[in-house]
């Protein structure tokens, strides 16, 4: 029988079985929820506080997640749209309810112990379908396989890109080390050149410059030398002018002070002799009121 067909079949097969279950829980939620209240009473009570308080506080909303859930997946896979993630959902969804409803560990009646623990062990059967239809790839290379045979088929590619590469850096760095030691050499020949020759102009200008500077020096003295009696006599031919002039002028200078002070003085003179007769004229109307208010 084609592999195709087959595959088809238990695929609907098992999505099939968990619509049936999915439905059922939402129809029928009060065991499934009793059964998740139960354990989750179980979980605050025996486990550690840091788990028990992740541990829901209405274990029912869950149940209908998961009910719901096989609804969607278990259709998806009888369908065979998007078949490997719908199982894997399916997966999950499985292990709630077989530690819930299934629990024959927990069981002291014989006939219903031994009733679970059949359900538990389809319950196991029904993961380990869920499992390889998650991992069936229908024939087809799986994601894995095709990236580590993508890898095997350029790894050659690579290695012979990574090795050119390794050896134009080997070369490049060969042609700059010699380059270096080229212009290393060359520029050590310049600089000793340049100077040596810095070296000779400065010991042929250097007795230039020198002599330069004591002529300049002796030159500068000698000027200072001539022109010092030059100086000192315009200096003493200046200041005899001024003593002369000043010889000339002392007497008209003196004669103008003393007509000036003549002159100060008669004004003085005239100007004390009218402020006294305005002074007795103001005076004496005034003495008749003064003898009046001495009576």
């Amino acid at each position: 029988m084609p592999i195709k067909p087959v595959r088809r079949i238990a695929r609907a097969l098992l999505g099939t079985t968990f619509v049936a279950a999915g439905v059922n829980g939402l129809m029928n939620q009060k065991p499934r929820a009793d059964a998740a209240n139960a354990l989750a009473e179980k979980g605050r009570t025996g486990l550690p506080d840091a788990l028990a308080a992740r541990v829901p506080d209405d274990p029912s909303q869950f149940v209908r997640i998961n009910s719901a859930a096989q609804v969607v997946g278990g259709l998806l896979l009888a369908t065979g749209r998007a078949p490997r993630p719908a199982a894997l959902v399916l997966a999950v969804t499985v292990v709630p309810g077989t530690v819930t409803e299934q629990d024959f560990w927990a069981e002291a009646d014989p006939d219903r112990k031994a009733a679970k623990r059949v359900g538990f062990l389809k319950d196991l059967g029904l993961l380990g379908g869920l499992m390889i239809a998650a991992s069936d790839t229908e024939g087809k290379p799986s994601l894995g396989w095709r990236a580590r045979r993508r890898f095997s088929r350029e790894e050659p590619r690579i290695a012979a890109e990574g090795a050119a590469i390794a050896a134009a850096a080997k070369v490049r760095g060969a042609h700059l080390a010699e380059v270096a030691h080229e212009q290393g050499a060359h520029l050590a020949e310049v600089a000793n050149v340049r100077g040596t020759q810095l070296a000779e102009i400065a010991r042929e200008r250097g007795p230039q410059l020198a002599d330069a500077v004591r002529h300049r020096g002796a030159h500068l003295v000698e000027v200072a030398k001539d022109r010092g009696p030059d100086v000192a006599e315009a200096a003493r031919i200046r200041s005899a002018q001024i003593a002369e002039v000043a010889k000339e002028k002392g007497p008209e200078l003196a004669e103008a002070a003393r007509e000036r002070g003549t002159y100060l003085v008669d004004s003085a003179r005239k100007r004390g002799a009218e402020l006294a007769a305005a002074a007795r004229e103001r005076e004496e109307p005034a003495a008749p009121a003064r003898r009046w208010s001495m009576r």
